[in-house]
């Protein structure tokens, strides 16, 4: 039996003098660590998932931005005589114009994803010299020359990367 005001304790009795019996005190209980370790799983999957949220979003984003980016591009045909020329224009849409008396230039403006570009000069059956240059934002993308009967100067690039 316990005496009034102290705790009944069912695996040990205090022994005369108040010390514990032999072997010590009972073990604490043991603490439950499974719900920390589920806590810590659900705690990083939450972080994987809104990381990998914020990340579509800022990509989106991007997309969204470079789609509705307008980039002018100058075509540049050069040379003597006349040419036939092509040329890539808004949406990815050929223009063809033929016997053009050289020099000859075109500003084109493009928006969208793919901001492709591309510039043919062919020279007319006389011969001579024909040249091609792309510019967008005043930086270069491409230059070519040829010469000779129907020499051909092509020009090809990307003008979404001149920033």
């Amino acid at each position: 039996m316990s005496q009034p005001g102290q705790p009944h304790h069912a695996q040990w009795q205090p022994q005369p003098g108040g010390y514990p019996q032999p072997g010590g005190y009972p073990p604490p209980p043991q603490k439950k660590v499974w719900p920390w370790v589920l806590g810590a799983v659900l705690l990083v999957l939450f972080l994987i998932v809104g990381g990998c949220v914020a990340f579509i979003g800022v990509v989106a984003n991007e997309i969204d931005k470079e789609s509705q980016r307008e980039v002018t591009v100058t075509y540049e045909a050069g040379g003597t005589g006349t040419a036939s020329i092509t040329y890539a224009g808004k949406g990815l849409d050929l223009g063809q114009e033929s016997d053009v008396a050289l020099p000859w230039s075109k500003d084109v403006e493009l928006d969208g994803l793919v901001k492709f570009v591309s510039l043919n000069v062919r020279a007319d059956s006389a011969g001579g010299e024909v040249t091609c240059t792309i510019t967008a934002n005043g930086k270069i993308i491409a230059q070519d020359k040829a010469s000779g009967p129907m020499a051909l100067a092509s020009c090809s690039g990307d003008a979404g990367i001149t920033g």
